[in-house]
């Protein structure tokens, strides 16, 4: 059974373009827990699976090798899959023409997303999502998006490359993350700040969230602080404004 399990989250992961570090980045766990499952060498916590399921967009009888989810007539597992990726837009999100298919791909090789996500951390607090990028063969060849949730933040069409224009548009993203993170937050960014908390300065909010506080009033609260300073690192004081509110 568990390699069976370990073999089902390692093909919809892939499946879904996830590395083992995004999996485990999305559920809260160590990449190292990820490839151990993936190997057999271990099942996920009964409380994960809900999560696991959420992420890679299968139900629980499909991860236990029980049935097949079937979303299109013949069953096909690819055309299932493709349907499936294509479900749930994306916090934040690259994409572009063709013509800009080698600027990113040396671009991400580099650190300089992860240099400016921990800048942006430091600065305001504000945890940026991972950053999906993707080319568009229906866009033109020198044209570039970002969007979030589908929503388009910004757009343009580029005369030409040259070495700055990866880190022109990361600087610009970083940027668009920073004024729209009213937005952009989701409960699972919340859950990955509050854990943190938690393990950082444990007595700010275990037994707090979410057993008396669920984690969208936090966002609510955050987004709230957000629109008025900018800034929610001082994380500790807004949740004792919280608490003192029940």
């Amino acid at each position: 059974m568990e390699r069976s399990i370990g073999e089902i989250i390692s093909r919809c992961r892939q499946d879904r373009k996830l590395s083992q570090e995004e999996l485990a980045d999305r559920l809260g766990v160590t990449p190292q827990a990820v490839s151990k499952w993936e190997r057999g060498g271990g099942l996920p916590d009964v409380a994960l699976v809900g999560g696991i399921c959420r992420v890679l967009g299968i139900s629980a009888d499909e991860l236990l090798g029980l049935e097949e989810s079937r979303v299109v007539e013949s069953g096909n597992p690819v055309m299932t899959r493709e349907i499936k990726n294509s479900m749930l837009s994306e916090p934040l999100m690259i994409q572009f023409g063709i013509g800009l298919v080698p600027c990113f791909m040396e671009g991400m090789k580099t650190d300089y997303v992860y240099q400016k996500r921990k800048e942006l951390v430091y600065e305001t607090g504000i945890l940026m999502p991972l950053l999906h990028v993707r080319d568009h063969a229906a866009m033109a060849e020198m044209e570039v998006q970002i969007l979030s949730y589908d929503r388009v933040l910004w757009q343009e069409t580029l005369e030409k490359t040259d070495e700055n224009t990866f880190y022109n548009v990361i600087n610009k993203t970083v940027q668009l993350c920073r004024e729209h993170y009213h937005t952009i937050l989701n409960k699972h960014l919340v859950k990955i700040m509050i854990d943190n908390v938690k393990e950082q300065y444990p007595g700010a909010a275990e037994g707090l969230i979410p057993e008396r506080i669920g984690y969208l009033q936090v966002m609510r609260k955050l987004q709230e602080v957000l629109r008025e300073r900018g800034n929610i690192r001082d994380m500790l004081h807004i949740l004792e404004e919280l608490e003192d509110m029940r």
